[in-house]
């Protein structure tokens, strides 16, 4: 289940959604939500994150239900992502992945991006948002990562948790 790929891999499946998201958003000329784990390392495929993603799937199926227009969920060296063509306005659906990055238990731990028609990434600033902060030091989350500032393992360690929350909260604790 725990594929570890090669930094060469996770380079030629970003270029592949990249160029995915553009066909996706000629076929079906609507705004796209792209819903990815923050998971770092080379292992990005593994049960958990597939898990959350597939009851992250759920929820967003759930929020949006009638206006998701089509989904695809793929696995590869990126992890597992989820493409939506949802018909709602692009600015709209990208407050609500904003929401639910700020306010759903594993929503740090999400990465929503939101592409118009046109296939421009819609930032949290131009809705008047602040930049996303880091979940283990509340900085600016891009500064961490470009500096490298936390350890793999602690980045993977806040996830487990938080994943752990959720679970404890949908499942309760026999789970």
């Amino acid at each position: 289940m725990m594929k570890e790929y090669t930094a060469d891999e996770l380079l030629l499946a970003r270029e592949k959604r990249v160029s995915l998201i553009g066909k996706l958003l000629k076929r079906h000329n609507t705004p796209l939500l792209v819903m990815r784990v923050n998971y770092p390392g080379l292992k990005k495929t593994n049960e958990m994150t597939t898990q959350i993603i597939e009851d992250m799937s759920s929820l967003i199926c759930t929020l949006l239900s009638d206006k998701i227009f089509s989904k695809l969920l793929l696995q590869g060296a990126e992890g597992p992502i989820l493409y939506v063509a949802v018909k709602e306005e692009a600015y709209a659906l990208k407050r609500m992945a904003v929401d639910l990055e700020e306010k759903h238990t594993l929503g740090r731990c999400l990465d929503l991006d939101v592409y118009d028609y046109e296939g421009k990434s819609i930032g949290r600033q131009e809705l008047g948002y602040p930049r996303r902060k880091c979940y283990l030091c509340e900085d600016d989350a891009h500064f961490c990562v470009r500096a490298g500032r936390h350890s793999e393992h602690e980045v993977i360690g806040y996830i487990e948790e938080k994943y752990r929350e959720y679970r404890e909260n949908v499942y309760g604790r026999e789970h």
